[in-house]
């Protein structure tokens, strides 16, 4: 009877200390989760590790695989277009270079600024095509005996506050610059003058009599017109 109860007490104990351990794991489990979840919330899911969990030294594991960083194609940058001449102009460059037996090649780059200096000087390009024709037959190195220099024939002591010709002595025979210059003062003397007429009498400070060169500047001018409209060459 004794050894009876004795193992009965035994079994019961047993139930006992069975159903204390499980609810410890429980416990324990609970928490884990609890601990796991804290973590999470102040930290974030990436970059978590099971050492940061367990309070052990075991390697970090990445919780989320890290996204790809995303490809940034460079642009390549497409050059600008090389400025060209105008249909108008590449007719005058044909004409002028049989009319004054100048080479084509050659004529490109002196058309090409007086398209460039015209449109940003407000002038004509055609009636700076006409002066440097009359002036120096598109020699860029030419020189009168009074000092005007290069293409438009350009006296650079009357000019000083568009050339620094002490800067430069050979400023005037750059063909750019030198269109650029006579330009500039042809738009001065039409601005001062008040006609086109009396802006090249000005300009060529009237050694020709009253009218002469201004005559044959715009002759010049008007067949160039008339060849940049039609192609046709005229007589000049």
């Amino acid at each position: 009877m004794f050894a009876t109860r004795i193992v009965e007490y035994a079994r019961h104990a047993a139930s006992f200390c069975l159903q204390l351990a499980h609810g410890g794991l429980l416990l324990a489990g609970l928490i884990l989760t609890l601990f796991m979840a804290s973590r999470i919330a102040e930290r974030g899911v990436e970059g978590l590790s099971l050492n940061d969990v367990l309070g052990g030294t075991t390697a970090s594991v990445d919780a989320v695989a890290e996204e790809p960083a995303p490809v940034v194609e460079a642009r390549v940058e497409e050059p600008a277009p090389a400025p060209e001449l105008t249909p108008d102009l590449q007719r005058v460059k044909s004409y002028v270079a049989k009319r004054y037996q100048v080479s084509a090649v050659a004529l490109e780059p002196l058309l090409m600024s007086a398209q460039k200096n015209g449109r940003s000087e407000g002038v004509d390009p055609l009636l700076l095509v006409a002066v440097m024709a009359i002036e120096s037959r598109f020699n860029p190195f030419a020189e009168s005996p009074v000092g005007a220099q290069g293409l438009m024939q350009v006296i650079p002591k009357f000019h000083p506050d568009k050339v620094d010709i002490k800067a430069n002595s050979k400023a005037m025979f750059d063909p750019d610059t030198n269109i650029r210059v006579g330009a500039k003062v042809l738009k001065e003397y039409i601005r001062t003058t008040g006609s086109l007429e009396r802006a090249l009498e000005q300009y060529g400070g009237g050694a020709e009599g009253t009218s002469t060169y201004a005559t044959k500047v715009i002759s010049v001018k008007e067949a160039l017109s008339q060849v940049a409209r039609s192609g046709r060459f005229g007589g000049v």
